[in-house]
């Protein structure tokens, strides 16, 4: 008999309703289709706009000497601008707003925490050391440093009026019970204390699951909370009530302890699912740039007692001997299990599971029944499974087992479901043997047409992509090309191409569409993806192997022209992208020429690189030339912290020369302002090598590069 069917499910009790976009020649047009950094660019100076006509009507001080800390653009198409305050340079302490534009650009309102009527001296009276020394002046020995301190100049708005301080930061990080980050505002004209707080807000807990852990809480007065106030996240304890039929009710408490070290035993599920919402957060914000379930530290549903900001709640202990976790009503809940069936449902990869729920809901939101629903439930086993190798520090036979620690605990080494190989555990691997191959109305009874069991195709294509290996029915071998550019691919496909409706044939396509995006129509991925499914029954294989990067053939020359595809039009092909920092459009709003172009950068701390791989005959003049566009938010006039480099390398990758390195020096106003440039490759005539764009970019403020119209001859 199928074991337990509805075990780590979605609760879907409500519709989604998006509009679309009529073209009418009297209508507002949609200007934000697509999330590139030309819209995003449009996106901030539409908000600068706005910002400097609010500026005429409060005194806000001057827009355009804003920092501009991001620009997103959602699914709905509204972009959303984001932008700290400064005066004479200084930033403002909390001064903040996000611009809200719709998505034919005009406004639609905005957060503002802008400090009005600012009035202070910016020119302090005492320098950084002196206020080191006013600031640890009144520390005891536990305040001692374990690291250099972190002294920036702010404008604080205080009670009584405004100042001009430094912020002080000494960490003390030594494992010690004194562990903190005791932060001091000291008045840079007077050398005052005006404020203090501790930047370390973190607790320890004794898991169920992961031993003790470090948990980041919140203090207010004599009271520690499991609420991380900076993730925005909160842990509550439902009391083993709540309707454990309807997913509602209950009596929720928040978790609160006195010295911040949580060893009470009704709080060890809580340290689980407290430690599990941390760790997938962290997982999306660093792995793919998503700043929580709805990618702006939401849907919050309570407040954090320590300050009042809106978080986001995993409730434990719900209901009596419960034996299933859900995502519901913008909330993770996790019951206690009854023992047999499972012991507390709060482990990293089901934390990770429902909340990747939250994540789907946000984006392609697939109904939950038949083939969508099996989608929506396999999507939410890949990424728990990603997020628990993230915990974990990398991908081992324990990631591709699906709530092992929590099922059956009286039973060592089985699993609720397997990606590896879904048929030892009763499950279908193959589109061949899915349950409901027919007609099938969706009911509990039937698990909605096998969401729980119909997943696990689409799962263990996911793990055949990514770890390699051969199905058990199709016979087809697949190398796996790594977990982290397959779960790349398929988090774009989530994001970017599904819908409400994909079944598998349309996941196909979505995974293919965003293997291209990322590494190229002709890359390995996009080969490995193409096999991964045809080994699970859904679309053929490939008929003719597609070469590696590495394989690249030489591009035939047309005429004295040596590159192909110089100008970037309809495809990046033959040319080979790779990393997170490297970019391509077809049809850009920033051409040089034609309407594609190939463009580097747009995010923070990343790295990319293109390249073509090229013989230059003995007859060749050995002239490289390409036109360049450089744009950026950094406004030092001295610092290079963003740089594109040109090189040649030879055909294994290893760097011959760099013919030249540009940076956010070279910025300009426009995004159409192209400059031409030439480089002499005479040197390397008769070799094959690789001519190759690369960026790097620091970990703060964005710089774009565009490269067009490319010529070797």
């Amino acid at each position: 008999m199928k074991k337990l069917l509805v075990t780590l499910s979605i609760a879907v009790v409500a519709l989604v309703t998006f509009g679309i976009f009529v073209d009418r020649s009297e209508a507002n047009v949609a200007i934000f289709t697509s999330n590139s950094q030309d819209k995003a660019e449009l996106a901030k100076q539409l908000s600068l706009d706005i910002l400097r006509n609010e500026s005429s009507q409060r005194v806000i001080g001057i827009p355009d000497e804003f920092e501009i800390k991001r620009v997103e653009i959602d699914q709905l198409g509204m972009a959303h601008t984001h932008v700290g305050q400064r005066i004479n340079g200084i930033p403002v302490w909390e001064g903040e707003a996000i611009v809200h534009l719709n998505s034919d650009g005009t406004f639609a309102r905005m957060t503002d925490s802008l400090r009005e009527n600012v009035s202070v001296n910016t020119t302090p009276n005492i320098s950084q050391k002196e206020a080191l020394r006013f600031a640890t002046s009144a520390y005891t020995e536990k305040a001692r440093q374990t690291g250099s301190p972190i002294i920036d100049l702010f404008i604080y708005r205080g009670e009584d009026r405004d100042r001009l301080v430094y912020r002080v930061e000494t960490p003390r990080v030594d494992g010690s019970k004194d562990t903190s980050a005791p932060v001091a505002f000291v008045d840079a004209h007077t050398g005052e204390i005006v404020d203090r707080y501790d930047n370390l807000k973190t607790g320890t807990g004794s898991s169920l699951y992961s031993g003790t852990v470090n948990i980041t809480t919140s203090q207010s007065g004599a009271n520690f909370y499991m609420e991380d106030t900076t993730r925005r996240m909160g842990t509550f304890n439902m009391n083993n009530t709540g309707n454990t039929s309807t997913g509602t009710g209950g009596t929720q408490s928040r978790y609160t302890d006195a010295d911040d070290n949580w060893t009470a035993t009704n709080a060890r599920a809580g340290v689980d699912a407290h430690y599990g919402a941390a760790k997938t957060f962290d997982y999306y914000q660093s792995v793919h740039g998503r700043n929580g379930i709805d990618g702006n530290y939401g849907p919050g549903t309570t407040t954090a007692a320590a300050n009042g900001v809106s978080i986001v709640a995993s409730r434990v202990h719900f209901g009596s001997n419960y034996n299933n976790a859900f995502w519901y009503q913008n909330m993770m809940t996790y019951g206690d299990g009854n023992g047999t069936t499972f012991s507390p449902l709060t482990t990293i990869d089901i934390c990770g599971h429902e909340m990747t729920h939250g994540v789907i809901e946000r984006s392609a939101n697939m109904t939950y029944s038949r083939e969508s629903g099996a989608l929506n439930e396999s999507f939410a086993d890949i990424f728990g499974s990603m997020v628990e190798a993230y915990a974990d520090g990398a991908i081992s036979s324990q990631t591709w087992l699906i709530g092992e620690d929590a099922y059956t605990p009286g039973t060592a080494g089985d699993a609720l479901r397997r990606m590896d190989n879904p048929n030892a555990v009763g499950d279908p691997d193959h589109y061949s043997v899915r349950l409901y191959p027919g007609t099938c109305t969706p009911s509990s009874g039937n698990d909605y047409c096998g969401v729980h069991t119909n997943s696990s195709i689409s799962n263990h294509a996911f793990y055949l992509m990514a770890a390699g290996g051969t199905n058990r029915v199709s016979g087809v071998t697949v190398t796996g090309m790594g977990g982290t550019d397959a779960a790349r691919i398929f988090y774009r496909a989530l994001t970017v191409y599904m819908t409400a409706s994909t079944n598998f044939a349309g996941a196909r396509t979505a995974t293919l569409n965003a293997a291209t995006d990322l590494f190229g129509g002709s890359s390995a991925q996009y080969t490995t993806v193409a096999t991964g499914w045809c080994a699970v029954g859904v679309g053929s294989c490939p008929t003719t192997p597609t070469p590696t990067p590495t394989a690249t053939p030489t591009p035939t020359p047309t005429g004295t022209e040596l590159l192909v595809n110089g100008g970037f039009e309809s495809s990046i092909s033959p040319w080979v992208m790779s990393g997170t920092g490297a970019f391509y459009t077809a049809n850009g709003n920033s051409p040089q020429a034609g309407t594609g172009y190939a463009y580097f950068g747009v995010n923070n701390s990343t790295t990319g690189q293109t390249y073509q791989t090229v013989s230059i005959p003995s007859t060749a003049t050995g002239t490289l030339t390409f036109y360049l566009n450089v744009t950026s938010s950094e406004t030092t006039t001295t610092t290079q912290y963003d740089r594109l480099f040109v090189e040649v390398r030879n055909t294994s990758g290893t760097l011959l020369t760099t013919l030249g390195t540009y940076s956010n020096l070279n910025k300009v106003a426009s995004t159409t302002a192209y400059t031409l440039r030439s480089f002499n490759v005479a040197a390397y005539k008769g070799q094959t090598v690789r001519i190759q764009f690369r960026s790097t970019m620091d970990s703060s403020i964005t710089t774009t590069f565009r490269v067009d119209s490319a010529s070797l001859k």
